[in-house]
């Protein structure tokens, strides 16, 4: 999991966007052979780490994207890492200016958007498979997703799809990291967490001129996962 924006209303995001990618265990060395490749042949460092804020701006390491020829390629060859079936993706948006008006606190933002997407990820497992959570580390909010962890522990899903015994019994684990772990799938989910709030713009002013070839490519990705019936993806707006 990752994220874009902040929950804080200090903060100037108008969204905030939790992203999550889901990907089985034994495909994980593959992907990360494959984006370390990746990072090799466009960064000349198999080390650097995705951040989808300075990919965007095109800032420091990034900033051969700011050639269209290059961007195309590279994001071209990202896209076809990311579009393996097995790979599925998680988002969770929360307008804030809505929130706000319902008298939402940003730790209520947070509880929420955690839980849901928990809420998605164990349900999506099929029966048997076992899941294990992997978070980039914000010590201002870790406390409320171990909250959100907690409650699914002790009752289960909303819903009642999925007790608090069979969460236990699938969710194996919660782990910290930062981006210098290196998790490939962490990346990911950075890399994405701003192309799910670039659709719940266009979802809102139905308006897709002003894309970019690469952001058209983006969405092209997101939709395809959305539209799988094998390994479905989620995309939720809580408010």
């Amino acid at each position: 999991m990752d994220e874009s924006g902040k929950a804080s209303y200090n903060h100037p995001s108008d969204l905030f966007t939790l992203s999550g990618v889901v990907i089985p265990e034994e495909y994980k060395t593959k992907v990360d052979r494959q984006m370390r490749k990746l990072k090799k042949k466009f960064f000349k460092d198999e080390e650097i780490v995705f951040h989808s804020r300075d990919m965007t701006r095109k800032k420091g390491p990034f900033h051969i994207l700011r050639d269209p020829k290059i961007e195309t390629t590279f994001w071209s060859e990202y896209i076809s890492i990311l579009n393996n079936p097995v790979i599925g993706v998680i988002f969770v948006i929360t307008n804030k200016s809505k929130a706000k008006s319902k008298a939402w606190q940003s730790k209520t933002i947070l509880e929420r958007s955690y839980k849901r997407i928990l809420e998605y990820f164990v349900k999506g497992l099929k029966k048997g498979i076992q899941g294990k959570i992997i978070t980039e580390s914000d010590p201002s909010q870790d406390l409320l997703l171990i909250k959100a962890h907690n409650h699914l522990q002790g009752i289960g899903t909303g819903d009642k799809k999925v007790t608090a015994q069979e969460y236990r019994v699938t969710i194996t684990s919660l782990s910290f990291v930062n981006k210098r772990n290196q998790d490939a799938d962490v990346q990911i989910a950075d890399s994405l967490a701003l192309v799910g709030s670039m659709m719940y713009r266009i979802k809102e002013k139905k308006n897709k001129s002003r894309l970019t070839n690469t952001d058209k490519m983006k969405l092209r990705l997101i939709e395809r996962k959305l539209a799988s019936t094998t390994n479905p993806s989620y995309f939720e707006v809580l408010i």
